[in-house]
């Protein structure tokens, strides 16, 4: 198992997979363990969303990985489950099951459990469904209210940075162009340039450029 995470993060998915399949999902069918038969399942499904297989990565989590633990009343993963069902249906262009499972299956868990982090992540996943169905309002009023101060109360710096870009590409795409050139530069940029983050800095200047392209035209 731990070979084919190393695989899996090194791109060589077919290897990581059959590794999976053939070398550690029948030695946990064997010992009866149900659970890392669905953990094993569910990194199984993370393989093919990897390589495109949407249909059988969400039949994997619907079918094999949901019912496991609902029976096994783990309320922690059946959330995630579905966040890794809202994913793919999201990929799959599915957007109003995607925000339906994120709104009322996924986000009221973490809500009662008190994990306020989990919960800053899945606004912050139904404020990028709003935004791809076009309600930019309220996906920028859920990445200001919801989002944001969570990440500046828990310190993640990168979490933060992240938010204010998306924040950006709200306002570019409103045209509020001056403002969106302001929090690339002064609230992105400097942060991923302290992280040594040298792609999303990369990422982040052309971006920069951007916007000020459009601003002298």
């Amino acid at each position: 198992g731990k070979m084919a995470d190393i695989l899996e993060r090194r791109g060589e998915l077919d290897e990581a997979l059959r590794i999976r399949r053939e070398e550690q999902l029948p030695v946990y069918e064997r010992l009866d363990d149900v659970r890392a038969v669905a953990i094993t399942r569910g990194k199984m499904a993370d393989v093919l969303e990897a390589r495109g297989e949407l249909d059988e990565a969400l039949r994997i989590w619907r079918d094999e990985g949901l019912p496991v633990y609902e029976r096994l009343g783990d309320v922690r993963m059946v959330a995630i489950t579905r966040g890794k069902m809202a994913d793919i249906l999201q990929m799959r262009g599915e957007l109003d099951e995607a925000l339906r499972i994120r709104r009322e299956e996924e986000l009221p868990v973490y809500e009662r459990l008190g994990d306020v982090h989990a919960v800053a992540i899945t606004r912050g996943q139904m404020a990028d469904i709003l935004q791809m169905r076009g309600e930019l309002d309220e996906a920028l009023r859920i990445r200001r209210e919801e989002e944001l101060p969570v990440y500046e109360r828990l310190g993640g710096v990168g979490e933060l940075a992240n938010t204010w870009g998306k924040i950006a590409d709200i306002l570019q795409a409103r045209g509020e162009l001056d403002e969106a050139l302001r929090i690339r530069c002064e609230e992105e940029l400097p942060v991923y340039e302290r992280l040594g983050d040298a792609r999303a800095a990369e990422i982040t200047r052309a971006q920069i450029a951007e916007l000020e392209e459009l601003l002298a035209r």
